[in-house]
This record gives structure tokens, sequence and C-alpha cells, in this order.
């Protein structure tokens, strides 16, 4: 009997191989899953050799694998699902969309903005999308000074700690700001959409009535801070133009001063004027003299020189060119009397000029600040509610099937990741 039954047990050793050799992938897959408790091993399921009698073999013991699995997949899930389907609060929405716009102002161009920059017709061009400022207003809307100024008129943390809301959805009782912030985030969110710069605001809470309120009161927060905003960048704007307009008057009214100062110690308005007036004075004593000295050559041809006649008009004629000599020193650098025109005239030109330079930048300066005013009307951004918020009707969150099969499918995952990364450093041990 013996003899007979060593062929039959190597025959029947002999398929295993064969499977081994030819489907060596599925082989140790089989290993593996009987390794972990999900599969028997070929020598559990190989038949007993023939002529003895099968003999009982103890009771194997859970594997390791197996009890990892349901401790980490099954009892996870199960009390997720059972958290989702019976404890978890229901949660409604309210949205809010709305666009975030800038009044546009036509430039002005050099030729006719003097003549045309205070015209109500080169001022308005309509709304335009400010995108920059929509980024703006959805950043306030997650801060926490959007909390601060909601809070002003509602009573946040009563409103997330709910006594319809779970253990684990509510709000703490003693959270701090910085927590409340946090679950402010989870609550309350908004959207830039890039290409048309909307912005989408929604608002989670355990009740309809919540969501509505706090939507409303972010929209009015969102709205207010865009007006400060707005008034903030006119009054930056219209406070450096009127510097400008300050600083150019102040140097006006500083070369005034100077060019009053000088004419009070020269004693002449004008010194240009004066130089006028001197010489047609010359002017007028040279044709005075020319004729003097042709009236005294026709008398000499006449009379002796000794006449009184002569004489007379001789005395004339020398009077005449001390007064044309004072008159010529008056108009040239060659008197050393400061109060001359010559003299008098270079530190005139000087203020004249620089008062002159005053005037023309005052002039800019107040040209500038209405161009500054129109810019300060073009910083100005408007809220433009297009889809208020509504009472909801319908919990939105939290999604119960979903969020189970998700938890369900994540803890797989991550089970088959240890699983697989334990029974490979087994495998190398071996």
């Amino acid at each position: 009997m013996t003899r007979m039954q060593a062929p039959d047990v190597e025959t029947a050793q002999e398929p295993s191989a064969v499977a081994d050799n030819a489907f060596g992938s599925p082989a140790r897959a089989r290993q593996w899953l009987a390794r972990i408790g999900l599969a028997r091993t070929p020598q559990e399921i190989r038949p007993p050799p023939l002529g003895q009698a099968a003999v009982a073999s103890p009771r194997r013991r859970p594997s390791g694998y197996l009890v990892s699995f349901v401790a980490m997949v099954v009892l996870p899930a199960l009390a997720a699902a059972l958290y989702f389907a019976a404890i978890a609060a229901d949660q409604f929405v309210a949205e809010t969309r709305f666009a975030v716009h800038s009044l546009g102002v036509d430039t002005v161009s050099d030729s006719t903005k003097s003549k045309s920059a205070s015209t109500a017709s080169s001022l308005m061009s309509g709304l335009k999308a400010a995108n920059d400022d929509s980024y703006l207003v959805a950043a306030y809307v997650r801060s926490r000074a959007c909390i601060d100024e909601v809070g002003k008129t509602l009573n946040l943390r009563a409103m997330f700690r709910r006594p319809e809301a779970d253990v684990w959805a509510r709000l703490k009782a003693d959270a701090s700001p910085e927590e409340l912030t946090k679950y402010w985030s989870d609550m309350v969110s908004s959207y830039v959409d890039p290409p048309s710069g909307i912005v989408t605001v929604t608002v989670a809470a355990f009740r309809r009535e919540d969501a509505l309120a706090i939507a409303n009161a972010v929209l009015a927060a969102a709205e207010k801070v865009a007006n400060e905003v707005s008034v903030r960048a006119r009054d930056d704007v219209m406070k450096a133009a009127d510097k400008e307009v300050v600083d150019a008057q102040e140097r006006v009214v500083a070369s005034l001063s100077e060019l009053r100062a000088f004419r009070e110690q020269a004693g002449f308005i004008d010194p240009k004027l004066t130089a006028q007036s001197v010489a047609q004075e010359l002017e007028e004593l040279t044709a005075k003299r020319i004729r003097l000295e042709t009236e005294y050559l026709v008398s000499s041809r006449a009379m002796s020189p000794e006449a009184p006649t002569l004489q007379a008009i001789k005395s004339r004629l020398d009077q005449l060119d001390v007064e044309i000599a004072a008159e010529k020193a008056k108009l040239t650098s060659q008197s050393s009397d400061p109060s001359s025109l010559a003299n008098l005239l270079p530190k005139y030109e000087e203020l004249f000029v620089r008062n002159a330079f005053a005037e023309k930048l005052y002039g800019f300066a107040a040209d500038g600040l209405e161009r500054a005013r129109l810019r300060a009307a073009a910083q100005t951004i408007y809220i433009e509610v297009f889809v208020p918020a509504a009472l909801p009707q319908d919990a939105l969150y939290p999604e119960r099937f979903a969020a189970s099969a998700l938890i369900a499918l994540a803890l797989l995952i991550l089970w088959g990741i240890v699983a697989l990364t334990a029974a490979l450093v087994e495998d190398h041990k071996i």
C-alpha cells in the first residue's frame, strides 16, 4: 500500500507545480491574499492522500490583515455612514452674486484740457468692470474684518451654535476670534470669475433664516468697504493735488512780495516803463540840442561870438549836454549809482521771470487739481447685485451618500497602501 501511495502523492503535486510555473503572477497574488486572510493556501485546499483518513485541522485564527481591514475600513466607514445618516445636521445655503464696477472717465487732451476739463460731457464714459476691486471685495468677505462688521448687526456665535447643529458641525462654545475666523471660512466662501469679474458669495447655516440674514449682512459689509476704498482713494488723490496747488500759490505769493518790495525800494512800478520814458526823454533832449546847435551855427555867422544871444544859446546847449549825459547814465551801467535803471533792471527782470514762472506753475497745479478731481471720480467703485440672496428651501449639505462613499473609499485606499507595504516588508524577510 505504501509503494502505491508514493506515486500518487507525486502525481498530485505535479499539477500545482505546473500551475505555479505557468501562472506566476496569479499564484503570487493568491499567496498574498492568503497571507492577509482573504484566501486559502494550496495546502489547505489540497485533498488528503489516498488511504489516509482526513484529519481535522485546527481552526485557523484570523489574520492580522483581516483584523486591520475591519479596524481601519469597516468600522470607520460604518461610523461615518451612521453619522451622516442619523446625526449630521442639515445646512442651508444662501447665494448672492454681484459685479464690482468703477466709473470710467475719458482723458482730456492737452490741447483742449484747459477749455473742456470742467465740461460734464467729457467726464462720463459709463461703468466698466474692475477685476482688481472684485478680488479685493472677495478677499474682504473671507477676512476677520468682515466678521467684525457683520457681528455688529448679527450674533454669529449664536447662529453657528443652533440647537439643530450637531456636535461636530457647530462652533465651539469658547471659540477664539481666530477659531471663529477659521469656522467662518468653512461656512462662508467667495469666488471671483476671472473673465467677468463676477463675485459669488455662498453662506451656509443651520437655519434658512440665518443663511439669508448672513448673506445680506455680508453684502452690506462688502458695499461699505467698497465705499470706504473709494473715499480713501479720492481723498488721497485730492490731498496730493491740493498740496500742489497750495505750494504753487505760496510760490506766487512769495514772488509777488519780493517784486513789491523791489518796487517800493526802487521808487517805481516797472523799470521797463521807466526806461522807455527815459529813452523818450533822451530822444526829445537830443532833438532839442540838434535844433539849438543848428540855430547857434546860423546865428554865429551873423553875430560876433560875444553877442548875448549866442551866449544864451551856448549856455542852453551846455545844459542840454548835461541832461543828455544824465539820461544816458540812467540807461547804461556806467553809473555807480545802485538806484540807476541799468543796475535795477537785471534784478527786476529776475524777479519778474520768477513771478511769471510761479504763476505758470500755479496754473498747471490748478489744472492738475481739476484732472485729479476727474481721476478721483474714476476711482469710485460700485457693487451691482444682479442675483440677490433668497431664502433657501432645501438643505444642500451635508451630501450624506457621497460623503459616506468617499470616506469608505479613502479608508480602503489607505488600508490597501498600508497592507501592501506590510506584505512587501514581510516578503523580503522571508
